[in-house]
């Protein structure tokens, strides 16, 4: 399984235990414990990645969620 080098700092960066299990089409990041979003599998279309980072986005308004808790 691999993930964005990207995606892997900013899980990295929580400083929370993470692991991703895979799907049918898509990893699902879980942090803490906590599903917190899905990456799809396989190349990330589009000069932005918007998939990437949506998914960063949504890890990290989790962190802060759980950090604050």
């Amino acid at each position: 399984m691999k993930l964005d080098p990207k995606l892997e700092q900013e899980l990295d960066a929580t400083g929370l235990p993470w692991h991703t299990e895979v799907g049918g089409k898509h990893y699902k990041i879980k942090l803490a414990g906590r599903l917190v979003g899905v990456y799809p599998k396989g190349k990330v279309a589009g000069p932005y990645k918007r998939s990437l980072l949506n998914t960063i986005t949504q890890v990290r308004r989790a962190a802060q969620e759980i950090m604050t808790q």
